[in-house]
């Protein structure tokens, strides 16, 4: 079962039949409002989450047993558009549970599965009340997962893996907790968290550092850029280790394994790296650099602007 199902949009389907394009278009398309939720892949080795947030991916999971682990989301969907066995199920679910769900990945437990049948219940729901916890208890029990929303240190809400959600109050909480053998809880305070970067913000940043590369080699040749941008990369990579995942060929093209990070994280590493490039080849250009790279900058500076590249980059010089 996995996480609690919410809504059930498609049910059991034919990887072989699915086109994941679609789904990730559609997502932003639904007739009721962008979709929140997930798609669950399972494979008969594993199940790959992809998680939406108002039609936006956010994080993607693998699970292999009873072990959840967050992956990068553009390696999730290669294996899917690739993958000829594997069944697709589409659930949605609101925005609460999908902050609980993603916070087992991204939020620091105040404490980890913790035997339901060694809590010293009185103990352990005094202290909540006392504290007026205002988190949210993760009920694990194998591969399974219910959740339990607090609200002033009392239960509010459960999340079952298979009902929907419903009011509950103390004592129906602690029954279930006894009655349920082998349930083990963690607690989290349900912080506000960073989605992953979408992976098109990564090709963004790749097509406008080679335009830059096609301009300037055209000028001084592949030869000199070679010798700027490996010792821009190498440098870059010193201020911003995510960048070690980029790797530059002899042709100059660059590749990447697919990896987790932010909106933030990737922006910056990518000011970063074309920023010492720019520099670099200001050198041997001069004030002609801006110019071409002014050139560069039109056909991405409005989705340039929309991630903030500019704030962290010294590009900002030439006001876009």
């Amino acid at each position: 079962m996995g996480f609690p199902k919410g809504l059930l949009l498609l049910k059991n389907a034919g990887i072989q039949y699915v086109h994941f394009d679609n789904i990730l278009n559609q997502a932003k398309k639904a007739r009721d409002g962008h979709l929140t939720g997930y798609v669950k892949i399972r494979y008969p080795e594993c199940v790959e989450y992809i998680f939406f947030n108002d039609g936006n991916t956010v994080s993607a999971a693998c699970r292999k047993e009873n072990t959840y682990k967050e992956h990068p989301i553009e390696k999730v969907i290669k294996k899917a558009k690739n993958s000829p066995h594997g069944t697709v199920n589409i659930h949605q679910i609101d925005s609460n549970l999908l902050h609980m769900i993603l916070s087992l990945f991204k939020e620091k437990p105040l404490f980890a599965n913790k035997s339901a049948e060694e809590l010293d219940m009185e103990f352990f729901f005094k202290k909540l009340g006392d504290l007026s916890f205002g988190g949210f208890l993760a009920l694990k029990k194998g591969a399974n997962y219910s959740f339990v929303m607090f609200r002033e240190g009392k239960p509010d809400l459960i999340y079952p893996t298979n009902k929907n959600k419903q009011k509950i109050d103390l004592n129906t909480l602690i029954e279930l907790l006894q009655k349920e053998g082998g349930t083990l809880v963690s607690g989290y305070k349900g912080k506000d968290l960073e989605k992953q970067a979408n992976p098109a913000l990564i090709e963004l940043y790749l097509k406008f550092i080679n335009s830059m590369i096609k301009s300037f080699s055209e000028i001084v040749g592949p030869s000199i850029i070679r010798k700027t941008l490996i010792p821009s990369h190498e440098n870059a990579t010193k201020q911003s280790g995510l960048l070690n995942n980029f790797k530059i060929s002899e042709d100059l093209t660059i590749h990447y394994n697919p990896f987790i990070a932010t909106d933030k994280e990737i922006t910056k590493g990518f000011a970063i790296w074309i920023d010492q490039f720019s520099d670099s080849i200001f050198v041997i250009l001069g004030r002609r650099t801006d110019e071409i790279i002014h050139n560069c900058i039109k056909d991405y500076r409005f989705a340039l602007k929309s991630s903030k590249f500019f704030e962290y980059s010294k590009l900002s010089r030439l006001d876009i």
